[in-house]
C-alpha cells in the first residue's frame, strides 16, 4: 500500500492569525504568528511548556509518519529544545509515546523532520510541536503533515516455534500462557496470582536481524511493588550471546511500558547489520504477560535454535519474594536468574512473592519437573508452619527423585538483626538429618552469613535484596552449584 495523507496543513494557505481545524495553543508562553507563509513558533517563558496540538484517531495495522518542515530565520540561527511529541490521548499527562528533536538547516531551507509511530492498538493519541521547558526557541514552521502506509511486519508468537521458551514447564498445560503453575491444578493456591508472573522464563533464539520489535501486553495487570518502579517490574531485559557469555543490551524505555494497553519496544543493534546473533530475553517478573510477540527485520532475517545450557535438565528454585525478584531492577537481576545465568544453566523460578505456606501439594508439582538440582529456600514464615511443611516438601522430592541434588537454603539477613532467624535451625537440622540416614545428595547453604548491616544497604527494605544483595548471593550461590552438579 502506498503512503496515503491523514492531514496536511500548510500555513501558507491559512489567513489571519488562527490555527487550522483541529489544532488548539497550550501553555500560557505560547506566541505564535503567521508571516510569509509561515506559523512563527515562539516560546516566551521559559519557565513552562508550551506549543500546540491536535488529537488523531490512529489504527492498528497501519505504520504512521508524522513530520514538521522548518525554516530557517537568521544565518547561523538554530532551533532548540522544539521536539515533535506523540502521546496517549489524555491531554499533557498522558504517556510519552515517541518524541523526536526538530532539527534545522542552513538559512533559507526547509528542513524536515519526522517521527514513525506504529500502533500496537486503534485509538486516539495527541501530536504536539512542542517547547522545552528552559527553553527559548523562535522557530518558523511551514508545514506538519502525517502519512500512512500499511504495516509490513509480521508478527510472531513469542511462545511459539520457531522460537524457543525456558522456565514455564507447565506452558503446554496451559495453552501457550506465561503461567508458571498448571493453572487447572494450581489455580485454587495462595500462590497461584504471582506464579502467573513469568519471573525466571525466557523467549531464546538466534537471528541475523537487523531490528527486533517486541509487541508487550500485561492485559491490566497491576504492578504491585510500591518500592520498585514499573520498569523494574514489568520490563523485559535482551541479553546477547550464547550461555555462560551473555551481554545485557536492552531493556524498555520506562515511558513505554503500559499496563492498560499494549506497547511496542524496539532494539536495534549497533553495528555489523546481518550478522547472526543469540539473543535471550527475559520475561517479566512481578507482572503478567497476556501476549508477547516479536516482529524481525528485514522480513527476510533467519531465525535459528539457540545454543544449549551447560547441561540439559534445568535448576528448579523453590523459594519466596527474594527469588522472584522483589528489589530487583529488572528480571535478569533475580538472584536466581543472575546465578543460573553465570553458570549458563537453565532455571525454573519457583520464587513466589508472600508465599509463607509451602504446602506439599506443590512440591508435588516440582516433582514433575526433571532438574539438575532443586533448590528449596531462602525460606520464609513462621517457625510451626516450616517445621510441619518444610520437611514434607524435601521428603516428597527425595521420594520422587532419590538421587537429584537437593540444595537446603536458610533466611536471608534483614536490616537489624543480629542473630540467625529461628526457622533458619529447622533447614540445618533437617539437612543433618538426611545425612545422618545416608542421604549423600543433600546439601546445605547459609544464606543468613552472606552480607550484614553496613556503610551499603544490600536491600531496598531492610529485607529483599538490591541489585548488590543480587550479586553478593548468586557469588555465593554460584561455587556452591559448581560443586553441587560437578561443573567445571
Amino acid at each position: 500500500m502506498a503512503a496515503e495523507p491523514v492531514f496536511d496543513v500548510r500555513f501558507d494557505h491559512l489567513k489571519g492569525n488562527g490555527l487550522p481545524a483541529g489544532w488548539s495553543y497550550y501553555g500560557s508562553g505560547t506566541h505564535m504568528q503567521l508571516k510569509d507563509g509561515n506559523l512563527v513558533f515562539t516560546n516566551e517563558e521559559p519557565k513552562r511548556e508550551s506549543g500546540i496540538v491536535s488529537r488523531i484517531e490512529v489504527e492498528k495495522g497501519f505504520d504512521y509518519e508524522f513530520t514538521v518542515e522548518l525554516a530557517e530565520g537568521h544565518p547561523g540561527e538554530k532551533v532548540e529544545g522544539v521536539f515533535l511529541l506523540l502521546t496517549a490521548a489524555d491531554g499533557q499527562a498522558g504517556k510519552v509515546i515517541a518524541k523526536t528533536p526538530v532539527v534545522s538547516g542552513n538559512l533559507g531551507q526547509y528542513v524536515s523532520t519526522s517521527m514513525r509511530y506504529s500502533p500496537p492498538d486503534t485509538g486516539k493519541v495527541s501530536l504536539y510541536l512542542h517547547s522545552k521547558q528552559g527553553f527559548t526557541p523562535r522557530a518558523k514552521i511551514r508545514r506538519i503533515l502525517c502519512q500512512r502506509s500499511a504495516d509490513q511486519r509480521t508478527w510472531l508468537p513469542a511462545n511459539q516455534p520457531p522460537f524457543t521458551v525456558c522456565g514455564l514447564p507447565f506452558m503446554k498445560e496451559n495453552k501457550g500462557a506465561y503461567y508458571r503453575y498448571p493453572e487447572a491444578r494450581a489455580k485454587h493456591l495462595a500462590t497461584w496470582n504471582v506464579s502467573c508472573q513469568p519471573s525466571g522464563a525466557r523467549i531464546r533464539f538466534k537471528t541475523n536481524a537487523d531490528k527486533i520489535e517486541l509487541l508487550i501486553n500485561h492485559g491490566k495487570s497491576s504492578f504491585p511493588w510500591p518500592e520498585m518502579s514499573a520498569l523494574s517490574m514489568a520490563g523485559i531485559d535482551i541479553y546477547q550471546g550464547p550461555p555462560n557469555q551473555m551481554v545485557f543490551v536492552w531493556r524498555p524505555d520506562r515511558g513505554l511500558i503500559s499496563k492498560d494497553s499494549p506497547y511496542v519496544g524496539t532494539y536495534i543493534p549497533k553495528d555489523n547489520p546481518g550478522t547472526m546473533r543469540e539473543y535471550t530475553l527475559y520475561l517479566p517478573m512481578y507482572a503478567r504477560l497476556v501476549s508477547l510477540d516479536i516482529s524481525l527485520s528485514p522480513a527476510s532475517a533467519k531465525v535459528e535454535p539457540p545454543t544449549p545450557y551447560k547441561l540439559d535438565k534445568p535448576v528448579v528454585w523453590y523459594s519466596t519474594s527474594f527469588a522472584q525478584g522483589a528489589g530487583a531492577s529488572g528480571p535478569s537481576m533475580s538472584f536466581p536468574a543472575l546465578t543460573c545465568r553465570l553458570l549458563g544453566l537453565d532455571l525454573v523460578n519457583y520464587g513466589l512473592s508472600g508465599n509463607r505456606e509451602w504446602k506439599p501439594e506443590e512440591a508435588e508439582m516440582l516433582a514433575e519437573i526433571p532438574a539438575a538440582v532443586y533448590v528449596m529456600g531462602p525460606i520464609l514464615g513462621d517457625v510451626s508452619t516450616m517445621e510441619e511443611r518444610y520437611p514434607k516438601m524435601v521428603e516428597i522430592l527425595r521420594k520422587r527423585h532419590p538421587v537429584t541434588p537437593i540444595l537446603l537454603v536458610t533466611r536471608l539477613h534483614t536490616l537489624g538483626t543480629t542473630k540467625p532467624h529461628d526457622v533458619n535451625a529447622i533447614v540445618r537440622k533437617l539437612y543433618e538429618k538426611h545425612l545422618a540416614d545416608g542421604d549423600k545428595n543433600i546439601y546445605f547453604l547459609d544464606a543468613f552469613t552472606l552480607y550484614s548491616d553496613g556503610s551499603i544497604p544490600y536491600t531496598i527494605d531492610g529485607v529483599h535484596v538490591t541489585d548488590l544483595g543480587s550479586k553478593t548471593i548468586a557469588d555465593a550461590f554460584v561455587p556452591a552449584l559448581k560443586r553441587i552438579l560437578k561443573l567445571q
